[in-house]
């Protein structure tokens, strides 16, 4: 018997089948019992069993990658501007003028001494040199003087 290729990630469907025939033969159904109804050990089980409703699903299923990329797609389309709309708009005049401010300032960021608007952070230097930082420790160190006010 020859295998066929199957994509990566994808089981083929008679293997699904398969597992969910070996469940539902390995599973007993359940009868649902009150902890007062259940038989002691040694004694035969009561007949009497209640039946539970049907149980109906309501939730939604999880969307499928297909249909989060359609969903992807919808969202992020934005279908180009109409003649009658690129009228409305100011027409020729105001796109002009819009390329025009983008050239500008295409331009004005390659002029020297220009900076972008986000900075990198600069860490600045230590207030004091060494020799004030020495100064000040001794300053510290010594025994304050009756005359002598601290600034």
């Amino acid at each position: 018997m020859s295998r066929t290729s199957v994509p990566r990630g994808r089981a083929p469907a008679h293997a699904f089948a398969f597992a969910l025939l070996a469940v539902l033969a390995c599973s007993r159904p359940v009868s649902a019992q009150t902890p007062q109804t259940q038989p002691a050990r040694g004694e035969p089980p009561q007949e009497a069993v209640e039946t539970l409703d049907a149980l109906h699903v309501t939730a939604q299923r999880p969307p499928t990658a297909q249909q989060r990329l359609q969903e992807h797609l919808q969202r992020n389309w934005h279908p180009p501007r109409s003649a009658e709309q690129f009228g409305l708009d100011g027409g020729v005049p105001a796109w002009l003028g819009q390329q025009l401010l983008r050239g500008m300032t295409a331009t004005a960021r390659t002029l020297p001494g220009w900076k972008r608007q986000i900075q990198p952070a600069i860490a600045r230097p230590p207030p004091l040199d060494d020799e004030q930082m020495d100064r000040s420790q001794a300053w510290e160190a010594a025994p304050p003087s009756h005359g002598a006010q601290p600034r």
